[in-house]
């Protein structure tokens, strides 16, 4: 029995190695952790640039223009223009660029709140010259003027937005693995909104009171810093800097309206060139505006998150 016993265990001892170096071999490194899944709670600061596409919806509303003679024996008024009331929709479109700040929370793993407040500078600015086809003169031609020379009545005004800022409540989805948000945003608005310009008459007239030339302009001007609302919509995902995770890109959406202006022109038009008798004056064609301006906003940006 000694005989077989030695020779079986020096097979065993020989097999046995083998096969433990096999299965050493077999196995790999250790799988690396996975990254760990972004938290979108803290603060934030950053930088954005985009377009924005204004619109300016405007009445305007002209006061009729009277020759006035006062050395007569019994002072005349006589009816020149007529009134005129119209609208006009203008787009104060342009570049524009600023920076924003804001607070994150994230709620649940799929869920973050926050508030954002951003201030702009802005490029948007439209001018229209509008002619007397496109404004109400029936009575240009027929008194302003004669058939073959009748007076013509333009209307130029411009409206801008030069800047806005908003300060908004957010709302967001956590989709993806963890590294991009989609968001619903809304709350107030305000920024700098201005219209100017000039209602301009020329021509021969023909009136009971005198025959003569009219060249006469009456101007309207104003701005204010209007409050109003705005919503929007936007995704914003992470950037991985070889591991550094502060940084975010977004793109957004924004739909705001700031409200109404208000312009009111001189009482009376100011008579560049006159060619009438003696002791006539131009009384009237004061100008007032009612303009309601909104704004649509696509931009992007970069923010960076402090821990």
């Amino acid at each position: 029995m000694r005989k077989f016993t030695i020779p079986i265990a020096i097979v065993t001892g020989l097999i046995a190695p083998s096969a433990l170096a096999a299965d050493i071999a077999v196995k790999g490194p250790p799988a690396p952790p996975p990254a760990p899944v972004y938290n979108w709670t803290g603060w934030y600061v950053g930088v954005n640039a985009g377009a924005s596409f204004g619109t300016a919806d405007t009445d305007f509303h002209g006061a009729p223009i009277f020759a006035v003679n006062t050395l007569l024996p019994s002072p005349v008024t006589d009816h020149i223009t007529s009134a005129f009331a119209f609208s006009d929709q203008a787009q104060p479109n342009g570049f524009m660029g600023g920076g924003q700040i804001g607070y994150n929370w994230q709620y649940s793993p799929l869920i973050v709140v926050g508030v954002e407040a951003d201030f702009q500078g802005a490029l948007e600015k439209d001018t229209s010259n509008l002619g007397p086809q496109n404004v109400n003169f029936t009575s240009v031609a027929a008194v302003c003027g004669t058939s073959t020379h009748p007076c013509t009545a333009t209307l130029s005004h411009t409206t801008q937005i030069d800047w806005f800022g908003t300060v908004r409540a957010r709302i967001g989805y956590v989709w993806g693995n963890g590294n991009v948000m989609s968001y619903l945003t809304g709350g107030l608005a305000y920024g700098e909104v201005k219209i100017n310009g000039t209602n301009a008459i020329s021509g021969p007239f023909d009136s009971s009171l005198a025959d003569g030339t009219i060249s006469a302009t009456a101007t309207f001007s104003q701005s204010h810093v209007n409050t109003g609302w705005v919503v929007g919509y936007g995704t914003e995902g992470v950037i991985d800097f070889w591991g550094a995770r502060n940084w975010t890109w977004k793109i957004e959406g924004l739909w705001m309206d700031l409200g109404s202006l208000d312009a009111t022109g001189p009482s009376s038009i100011s008579c560049i060139t006159c060619v009438i008798v003696a002791g006539t004056t131009f009384t009237g064609g004061q100008v007032s505006t009612h303009t309601h301006f909104t704004d649509g906003v696509l931009r992007g940006g970069l923010n960076y998150k402090f821990y």
